[in-house]
């Protein structure tokens, strides 16, 4: 099982109600005040995507914007900040707290899927990873349909979000980090930064890769990301301590004193209103919410004004669907008013499948177990973070390896890989398929390695001891699944079934990846700090068929879903098109990561951040 270990320090949750951020459970009155106005832009969820569509709108002094989102703020929660902290979130009140239906393949496992209920997102909780994929997984979103959506426009609007800090040459002697400048922005709102402290097991897993003959790469935000890498993160480094860089720290926190932007916290959002215009087409005429009480409340848009979904990959499928937008064959058994076919909401959903492989530390080494059984180091690590913004609580992520299938594979597997790709899996389209074989074999990544600085996944864990785990994530797998509600209420998730490793290429694949990633962990350069006996899964396993049967049985997810209102043409199950424009409605808009028909080979966080940039250019008619 995947159990992460991380320090989780006091949680605190501010009810805020300054500026223009009201938090509607604590401050009603305001909310109602806020609520006399009719709005140009109404942006539902107020995460990565949707904070930064929200600030660039309301750069329009003459354009009035509300934000409505379910979480509340995450300003003074240490929970959020500290950046050593993050996947702590699981499980609290600021977790959605999603778990797939049982799945099929892979032992009828409920796989969780954690989801940030927070301003900010999944910005606010991730891992603070910032890495970007290879150019040819961009460029598809172009050729599968979306003119403007490529490499080259896409990673402008990145660059526009982006505040990079370079290096000190303390840190640079130290772990020998390296950076582009050209590659990043250097005055966007959101800080990017290497971390203050790089545990020695990342430095290890570059040897590692570079000793297998993987490529160092120096810049893998130039579109090239193939190879062993040093991460950027989303973190702040001034001022002392350093905090995890969030879109409402970075797009919300700092505008609070405009005048024409509201963002509403702790509310719901039940479904929009919408009417039938004299074109045929679905018109919003404004967003129904509900109080941490249950009071009902509704937005209104102005005359001219635009809805922008911005609920992530769950939730808005979810909202379309109770609004009445998507496939009738489901929502009519619901007794949903169907006010828009559309096949494609809910479909083609993906995410990345991850597995585990653990090993102990030798004595003398340690990693963040540690700070779990030595209170002595846990209070030193705190003082150094509190009071000189260094040591490990500055640290989340920091190095990884994006490798391709020609790297994983042996010569005769990835014949036996062609003969599996062969025929085209049912779950995916024509086009969608043709896309991915062709990456498989020209050098594209097709499987992350990082390194878990803890005992992320086994059995029988020792106490007073320190671990090591080695995520092994497959980035582009064939099987789709879907997301779709099962009741009429708001309150009750959807059906979440991503259909993990429904294909043989899905399942065969990620075997061989987990099995290399033992090789990986093998090296003289882990031998140094590893125990020699695996841990998990053990050295008993060996062969394909137990490697498959292991992976079934312990598969996870990667935390990054896309696809459920995927921009593709309408009748390619499509539901936006490239001006983010819902097929069959006049003025509500999707944006955010729901919107991406394929996977690239990265974390989707900058992913996300793209998204906002470029919708925002796009409804003001300007570019990123």
């Amino acid at each position: 099982m995947l159990v992460p270990f991380k320090l989780l320090l006091p949680l605190v949750l501010a009810a805020v109600s300054h500026g223009k951020l009201i938090n509607i459970g604590s401050s009603p009155t305001d909310a109602k005040k806020a609520l006399e106005h009719k709005y140009d832009y109404i942006v539902v969820g107020g995460g990565t995507a949707g904070l930064t569509i929200a600030k660039r709108l309301s750069e329009d002094p003459h354009k009035k914007v509300l934000v409505i989102e379910a979480g509340g703020s995450g300003v003074d929660s240490d929970l959020v900040t500290i950046p050593e902290n993050s996947f702590h979130f699981i499980g609290t009140d600021i977790d959605w707290f999603y778990t797939t239906s049982p799945q099929e393949y892979a032992s009828n496992l409920e796989i969780n899927l954690s989801s940030g209920k927070i301003l900010g997102g999944g910005s606010a909780v991730n891992g603070l990873v910032w890495i970007t994929g290879d150019q040819v997984e961009y460029d598809a979103y172009e050729a599968l349909g979306s003119p403007g959506w490529n490499w080259q426009d896409m990673h402008k609007c990145l660059v526009k979000a982006e505040r990079l800090n370079v290096p000190s040459t303390e840190l640079v002697n130290e772990y020998g980090f390296v950076v582009e400048p050209s590659s990043h922005g250097l005055s966007g709102p959101v800080d990017i930064s290497f971390p203050e402290f790089l545990p020695l097991q990342h430095t290890k897993l570059i040897d590692a890769c570079v000793e297998l003959g993987h490529p160092f790469n120096r810049d893998p935000y130039s579109g090239n990301n193939t190879g062993a890498y040093y991460s950027l993160s989303s973190q702040t480094t001034k001022p002392i301590p350093p905090s995890r860089e969030t879109s409402e720290f970075a797009y919300l926190t700092p505008n609070l004193s405009s005048s024409n932007l509201v963002v509403l916290s702790n509310a719901t959002v039940t479904k929009l209103d919408t009417k039938t215009s004299s074109k045929q087409l679905v018109k919003a005429t404004g967003v129904e919410f509900a109080s941490p009480d249950g009071t009902s409340y509704t937005a209104k848009l102005s005359t001219k004004g635009e809805v922008i979904l911005s609920a992530g990959t769950i939730r808005t499928p979810q909202l379309l669907e109770l609004s009445g937008i998507g496939d009738s064959d489901i929502l009519g058994p619901l007794g949903i008013d169907v006010k828009l076919d559309l096949k494609g909401v809910g479909a083609n959903f993906e995410d990345q499948s991850l597995t585990i492989i653990t090993y102990q530390l030798k004595d003398g080494y340690l990693s963040f177990d540690a700070l779990g059984y030595n209170q002595t180091l846990l209070a030193e690590q705190q003082a150094l973070y509190e009071n000189t913004g260094t040591g490990w609580l500055t640290f989340a992520q920091g190095a990884g390896d994006m490798s391709s299938a020609l790297t994983v594979l042996t010569s005769d597997e990835l014949a036996e890989a062609e003969q599996i790709l062969a025929t085209k899996p049912d779950s995916i389209s024509d086009d969608q398929f043709e896309l991915i074989k062709k990456n498989v074999f020209n050098g594209s990544p097709q499987a992350e390695y990082i390194i878990f600085n803890s005992f992320s996944g086994g059995e029988n864990k020792l106490p007073n001891t320190s671990y090591i785990s080695l995520a092994i994530t497959h980035l582009h797998p064939l099987s789709r699944g879907s997301i779709h509600i099962n009741s009429t209420s708001i309150y009750d998730h959807p059906i979440i079934d991503p259909k993990v490793l429904s294909t043989e290429w899905d399942t065969w694949f990620l075997a061989k990846a987990t099995a290399y990633g033992r090789k990986i962990m093998q090296t003289k350069a882990f031998g140094e700090i590893l125990e020699e006996e695996e841990v998990w899964p053990g050295a008993n396993t060996t062969t394909i068929d137990q490697w498959i049967d292991f992976i079934r049985k312990t598969v996870n997810l990667g935390y990054h879903p896309i696809g459920t209102a995927s921009m593709l043409p309408r009748e390619k199950n499509g539901v936006v098109a490239a001006d983010l424009v819902v097929y069959g409605t006049s003025n509500i808009r999707v944006a955010d990561v729901s919107i991406a028909p394929t996977h690239i080979s990265a974390h989707t966080q900058t992913l996300a951040y793209t998204i906002g940039e470029k919708a925002a250019a796009i409804i003001k008619g300007t570019s990123c």
